[in-house]
């Protein structure tokens, strides 16, 4: 039965095939990232603006999740993207998927259950499971909660546990005391989870007794080898790069781990412009090296990622530079000719949520 649930999960391979024929396409809608400034005229840019709104209106809209054919994995990565209004159909009808999922709604890899009591809020707390290389459940320590955070999912949003009601903030809460226990001692969506929701928590007790605070983690994680890291680093990046902004804005001092993670952050951003390839897609090697495919998934997948990485740590003025907005309209283009197909929601997921996440600094509010 796990063997047929994966290979739902995994989708046609069709699609595939189809998209390694057509490849990353060299066509250029925007001025390339060689050209100057100047080019971006209004006129381009408000081009620019309406090909990003309509792709991710069209995405919300068309690419709809399905309760008897997708898992907990698509359904969390979809809201990283689109949030509380992402939509699934639960036979034959649409219904908010998270609101789904929080009420008990049954999902493979949806596995929560019952943790400690937490100190911290009297109040029992969530655990959840990990399934390494999942495409059901949840792959990575905290992934799950990363993204709800991401989401700006609310801690006092109730969530049914087996026939009993919790808060979205027992997870959190479990997930900061057991982060000294990660087997896997990878941290990358746990940081992104406690930065979101407990920026100004300095110190906690751990399940182990002692007394933890992120910079320990914030300084592990930078020092890893971020090519050979889940999705070239990516993930590990969106973590840091939460450090970093978590870290300025409390206004704490940007030294020991939290330098370095500044300047690992600092680096990659540079490293994907120098290795930006010329139709504006970003490397498949991420920030390796300089990287294209004939697979026009893998090079949406590895465009998407950055994008989310880079709308994220860059600030408005510099997500206006030609180079990022050249990778923008290049996504676009790729979203649009795999509109139809489907292929493994975490690329298109986090592409969009690399879209959305350059909206909200770059596009005026509705």
């Amino acid at each position: 039965m796990r063997a047929l649930i994966r290979y739902q999960l995994l989708f046609s391979i069709v699609p595939i095939v189809t998209c390694f024929v057509v490849g990353c396409l060299p066509t250029e809608p925007f001025p390339t990232k060689e050209m100057k400034n100047e080019l971006f005229t209004p006129e381009a840019v408000g081009k620019l603006q309406q090909l990003v709104e309509s792709t991710i209106e069209d995405n919300l809209r068309n690419r709809i999740l399905r309760a008897d054919r997708n898992a907990a994995w698509q359904v969390i990565h979809g809201a990283v993207a689109f949030g509380s209004d992402l939509p699934l159909q639960v036979d034959g009808q649409i219904v908010p998927a998270l609101d789904y999922l929080f009420a008990g709604g049954d999902l493979p890899g949806w596995d929560l259950r019952a943790g400690d009591l937490i100190p911290a809020t009297k109040r029992v707390g969530i655990r959840t499971s990990v399934e390494e290389g999942s495409f059901t459940g949840q792959g990575h320590v905290d992934q799950f909660l990363g993204y709800l955070s991401q989401a700006a999912i609310p801690l006092t949003t109730p969530i049914q546990v087996n026939g009993k009601e919790f808060l979205l903030e027992d997870l959190a809460r479990q997930a900061q005391r057991d982060i000294c226990q990660n087997p896997y001692r990878e941290y990358s969506w746990t940081l992104i989870a406690m930065c979101n929701y407990f920026p100004n928590d300095s110190q906690w007790q751990g399940t182990d007794g002692n007394m933890w605070s992120l910079e320990s983690f914030v300084a592990f994680e930078a020092e890893q080898d971020l090519g050979s890291s889940a999705c070239g680093g990516m993930h590990r990046l969106m973590g840091l790069a939460h450090a970093v902004r978590c870290r300025e804005k409390t206004g704490g001092r940007m030294e020991g781990g939290w330098l370095k993670a500044k300047q690992v952050v600092q680096a990659s951003i540079e490293k994907a412009k120098r290795f930006q390839n010329s139709d504006g897609s970003f490397s498949t090697r991420y920030t390796v090296r300089p990287g294209n495919s004939a697979d026009l998934s893998t090079c949406l997948s590895a465009t998407g990622h950055t994008l989310e990485f880079l709308a994220y740590a860059l600030n408005n003025d510099e997500l206006a530079e030609p180079w990022v907005e050249n990778g923008v309209a290049k996504l676009c283009q790729m979203l649009e000719l795999v509109k139809d197909n489907d292929l493994e929601c975490g690329g298109i997921y986090h592409a969009l949520a690399g879209l959305k996440l350059y909206a909200r600094k770059r596009l005026p509010p509705k």
